[in-house]
C-alpha cells in the first residue's frame, strides 16, 4: 500500500469521499406512482374490496381483472397473480407435480427462496455446485440427478 493512501483520512473521519453522487433508490418503482395509480388504490379502498376472493359483487376484483388481462395479453387461458416470487416458485413447483419425496436440484449460489420454495412444496432440495459463471455447474448437476429428481431450478 502506498504511503499516500496510508496518510489520507477516510471519508467517515473527515477525508474526501470517493463517491459524491447520491445512490439511486433500490426499488425505483415507487417513483413511478402517479395520480392514475392513486385513483385505482382509492377505488379499491372505497369499495372495501381488499381481498382476492370476496367483496361487493358489483365491484369486480382488481386481481381477477389483472389475471384476465395478463392471460389475454400473453395468449394463454389462465394466469395466476401471486404476492411474491417465492409464492410463484411454490405455485410453479406444485403445478408441475413436485411433492413429498421428490428432489429438486438448485444452485448453491441462489436466493434462499429457491430452497424455501422446494421445502414448502414438501420436496427435498438438492444443492448443486456453481461454475465460474456463478450458475449451475452442468457436470455437478448431472451427478446430482437421481430417480427421485423431479425438477431443476437453475
Amino acid at each position: 500500500m502506498s504511503e499516500k493512501l496510508r496518510r489520507e483520512k477516510l471519508a467517515i473521519e473527515g477525508g474526501k469521499p470517493v463517491k459524491t453522487t447520491p445512490n439511486l433508490p433500490m426499488f425505483p418503482g415507487g417513483l413511478e406512482i402517479g395520480q392514475e395509480e392513486k385513483k385505482a388504490v382509492l377505488e379499491v379502498l372505497d369499495h372495501k374490496y381488499l381481498f382476492r376472493y370476496y367483496g361487493p359483487e358489483e365491484f369486480s376484483s382488481r386481481v381477477k381483472l389483472l389475471e384476465e388481462e395478463f392471460a389475454k395479453k400473453i395468449g394463454v387461458k389462465y394466469a395466476l397473480a401471486v404476492n411474491s416470487c417465492t409464492s410463484a416458485l411454490i405455485t410453479s413447483l406444485i403445478a408441475v407435480g413436485v411433492g413429498p419425496g421428490d428432489e429438486v436440484i438448485i444452485p448453491g449460489y441462489t436466493f434462499f427462496a429457491s430452497c424455501a420454495a422446494v421445502i414448502a412444496a414438501r420436496a427435498i432440495p438438492v444443492i448443486a455446485e456453481v461454475d465460474d459463471s456463478l450458475t449451475l455447474d452442468p457436470e455437478d448437476l448431472e451427478r446430482k440427478i437421481t430417480p427421485r429428481t423431479k425438477a431443476v431450478m437453475p
